[in-house]
């Protein structure tokens, strides 16, 4: 009797676990959207984040495909990151061109005097909100020209940014094998042409 319910304590401990994982690993989508004919023809551009990956990793620990696309395609000598050089600061300013102190997350968290609330990015409903991102992301930019755009995890995707959000995002689950992640982008790229995301964001 004992070992039963054992048993049911356990299961009722791992089912809500598994379901607020799925909950979180949905794919969420913006309904009605296609790309207009002539954005059909346009390239595709994948925007790749390896968060704290450090510049002289790649020859340093031998990282043979990123050598080879290096090698193939275009390679910067350096970058300069905004200040402070932490996760969502850099993410925002890479997709808006703008500093910290323009697009307004000027740290991970920080306290807003004129709101007198503080912004985390542990806080779900803060990270969601968008009137605390300035300025205009990219995938903002391409939907606004009819060019259908895709995002995994990337910093301001999960909100609503001058009223438009990505064709296709996830909300940030760290639970998310990184394989799963990869299988969601390649799904997307095998949509119809009318329906492909051209523009994707991968942390």
């Amino acid at each position: 009797m004992k070992k039963s319910f054992l048993h049911i304590i356990v299961l009722a401990f791992i089912i809500p676990s598994f379901s607020a994982f799925s909950q979180d690993s949905l794919q969420l989508k913006v309904e009605g959207r296609k790309n207009s004919k002539s954005q059909q023809k346009k390239p595709y551009v994948i925007l790749i984040s390896a968060d704290g990956f450090r510049y002289d990793y790649a020859e340093k620990y031998n990282a043979i495909h990123l050598k080879e696309m290096a090698k193939k395609g275009v390679q910067a000598s350096s970058m300069t990151p905004s200040f402070p050089s932490v996760t969502f600061p850099n993410h925002y300013t890479i997709v808006t061109g703008l500093y910290p102190s323009h697009h307004g997350l000027v740290n991970n968290s920080f306290y807003d005097v004129q709101r007198n609330q503080t912004y985390s990015m542990g806080n779900r409903d803060r990270v969601r909100d968008g009137s605390w991102y300035g300025g205009t992301p990219l995938w903002v930019l391409a939907e606004e020209q009819q060019l259908m755009s895709a995002s995994m995890f990337w910093v301001g995707s999960e909100a609503d940014i001058k009223k438009t959000r990505p064709s296709y995002y996830y909300n940030f689950n760290d639970k998310m094998p990184v394989n799963d992640r990869l299988q969601a982008v390649k799904e997307w790229l095998n949509q119809p042409e009318e329906t492909r995301p051209h523009f994707i964001t991968f942390y």
